[in-house]
């Protein structure tokens, strides 16, 4: 009788045990769910703020692009102009100059639009900061669960 009593104590804390280890399994894939639901949210929430940040200097870079392959056009048709009419009135070396006078002034605005635009991917770094966060206490949890 008394080894029938201690044989079941120990079969109920074996199951006792067998159901904290499935509830632990099942927590911990709840918390992961959970983790992996609010990084997207916070992804996006980042998303968000670099695309506001983010689209003025894309519409600068398109537009002073444009420019830029504009005057790179009426410079090769005022280089061309100008190597016709060398000997002759030289309309094409003003074409070049206004060329070349809007290309500098793209370059410097691409320059300074990209910087800008540079700075708005720092939004990612609270993303990134709290994925930092949420794999470590992954591998503690799964270091310790064993213990």
């Amino acid at each position: 009788m008394v080894h029938q009593t201690l044989g079941n104590g120990l079969g109920y804390a074996r199951d006792k045990q067998n159901e904290g280890v499935i509830g632990g399994v099942s927590s911990f894939g709840a918390d992961l769910a959970t983790l992996a639901t609010l990084q997207a949210q916070l992804a996006a929430c980042d998303m968000r703020d670099c695309a506001k940040q983010a689209v003025p200097s894309l519409a600068g870079l398109i537009a002073f692009g444009t420019i830029g392959v504009a005057s790179t056009v009426v410079g090769l048709a005022g280089l061309a102009l100008w190597l016709a009419e060398v000997f002759q009135a030289r309309p094409g070396i003003t074409m070049m100059v206004v060329a070349i006078a809007g290309l500098v002034i793209s370059a410097l605005a691409a320059f300074f639009l990209t910087r800008t635009l540079s700075r708005s991917f720092t939004y990612f770094r609270r993303s990134q900061e709290e994925f930092d966060r949420n794999f470590a206490w992954i591998k503690t949890t799964l270091v310790y669960s064993g213990r």
